[in-house]
């Protein structure tokens, strides 16, 4: 029995209208996380809705979603309304969904904002423990997977920017349930490698892609790291565990290679300027030497070095002919002298031991006099206080007198003792009545008792003569 070959697009078509046909498909309604989300400036919504086991790829045109109220976001958990499909271009099934309500944060994004303030309470997201980055490495270490666009992406900006760098890669898993530990093992011989830094890096990917990068024990060890760390996971947006205990967080293993080496062309630009400066700054040294040697080599003191100790020379004879003199002196001018500097040293002697006494008896006069005055302004100070007290005292007792008599009066002339003795105040509209002609029938009056108020209708009125009590 022969078999009929088809194209791709008759079984894809065929399989479109399988599912288009089918009323089941058709308004269905499921439950899942959006994870993949991407917004094109069509408005439209293409993402992916996901469980523990499994995903469907999801579009929201603009018409559908324009007045939804709100923007999803990855990790939401929503409900989809709407209908499955095959999309024939890839020939994958999809939904394509009519509306779509909020059902809470997803499990992965929930577990991971419990876990990151679980790291950040111990401080392993300090600052002040981040160390800080090699200006120019020369030995570089990188942590990646093999054969992977990242790898290729840190190697090529690499050996554009800083290719006299020494690179020593760790290749390890980036995806999958036991990539964290071997990413771990990874790190453990890249730091004991002496490098001057380490660079993690991996692509783009769906939150379960980038999972293993919010491993509790992969953060704990390079919190602990002794070499400096770079990360560079997924995109922008995408941010994992480790880049928040790394020495420094990239956007892209392209930016953690940007992150840890300079640029080549810019530093030997830089060196060439240091350099030609420094030619320039030796060359202005040694001009202002060579002119401040000249200077010196011509200074008349070079040529006539006498001239340094000559006024010297003459200060000494002369004072060596006044000693000789002094020497030659007759023994009685000697005595004279010997004599009067004696008398003299005596009078100073005597005149210092006369102010001596002089002036500890005028400080122990002034002594004296300040006790004295102390007293004297302390029982001053007494009598005043006293005084002060009985004033304050008889000013309170007539205070009070008074304060107690008004309080009496008070009393005595208060509405509502009136009011206690059977008395009420009419008012209307806040104003006291005081006369039946103020008022009319059916008016709202607010009767004052003595506790409480009343609100009463006006039935009838009588009138008073004014002559009557």
């Amino acid at each position: 029995m022969s078999r009929r070959i088809v194209p791709v697009s008759t079984l894809v078509n065929y399989l479109k209208k399988v599912l288009d046909e089918n009323p089941v498909l058709h308004g269905v309604m499921i439950e899942g996380e959006i994870s993949n989300l991407r917004t094109p400036y069509s408005g439209h919504w293409y993402f992916s809705l996901k469980d523990d086991r499994a995903t469907i790829k999801c579009v929201m045109f603009a018409s559908a979603n324009k007045n939804l109220g709100f923007h999803p976001e990855n990790g939401d958990k929503v409900v989809l309304k709407g209908d499955v499909s095959v999309y024939v271009a890839d020939g994958s099934m999809q939904m394509i969904a009519t509306n779509m309500e909020q059902s809470g944060i997803g499990q992965l994004y929930q577990k991971f904002e419990m876990l990151k303030k679980k790291l950040d309470a111990e401080g392993l997201f300090d600052p002040a423990h981040k160390k800080s980055l090699p200006a120019y490495p020369m030995d570089i270490a990188l942590v990646t997977g093999n054969n992977t666009s990242a790898r290729e992406d840190a190697l090529i900006t690499l050996k554009k920017r800083w290719p006299i760098a020494k690179l020593t890669e760790y290749p390890a898993p980036v995806q999958g349930m036991e990539a964290s530990g071997k990413i771990i093992e990874g790190l453990q011989k890249a730091d004991r490698g002496n490098h001057q830094v380490i660079l993690l890096v991996r692509g783009g990917g769906s939150i379960e892609d980038l999972w293993c990068f919010n491993d509790e024990q992969l953060a704990r060890f390079i919190y602990q790291m002794q070499t400096p760390i770079i990360t560079g996971i997924g995109h922008e947006i995408d941010f994992t565990l480790v880049d928040f205990v790394s020495d420094h967080r990239a956007n892209t293993p392209t930016g953690a290679v940007e992150a840890a080496v300079p640029d080549i062309n810019e530093v030997s630009t830089a060196l060439s300027s240091y350099h030609a400066r420094l030619i320039q700054a030796i060359r202005n040294t040694l001009m202002h030497a060579k002119k401040r040697f000249d200077y010196n080599q011509n200074h008349p003191v070079f040529k006539k070095p006498e001239r340094l100790y000559s006024d010297e020379a003459t200060r000494l004879d002369y004072l060596a002919e006044k000693l000789m003199r002094y020497q030659n002196l007759p023994d009685e001018y000697r005595n004279r002298l010997n004599q009067m500097f004696h008398r003299l040293s005596q009078l100073i002697h005597t005149e210092v031991s006369s102010l001596q006494i002089q002036i500890q008896d005028d400080k122990q006069k002034l002594i004296m006099h300040a006790k004295q005055n102390i007293q004297t302004k302390q029982v001053l100070l007494d009598k005043h206080s006293a005084d002060m007290q009985h004033f304050i005292s008889v000013t309170q007792d007539s205070k009070r007198t008074r304060l107690e008599k008004n309080m009496s009066l008070l009393n005595a002339y208060s509405p509502l003792l009136i009011l206690n003795r059977g008395y009420s105040i009419a008012t209307k509209d806040k104003k006291v009545i005081h006369s039946t002609k103020e008022i009319a029938v059916g008016d709202t009056l607010d009767i004052r008792l003595s506790k409480g108020t009343l609100k009463t209708t006006v039935l009838s009125k009588e009138n008073i003569n004014d002559n009557e009590g």
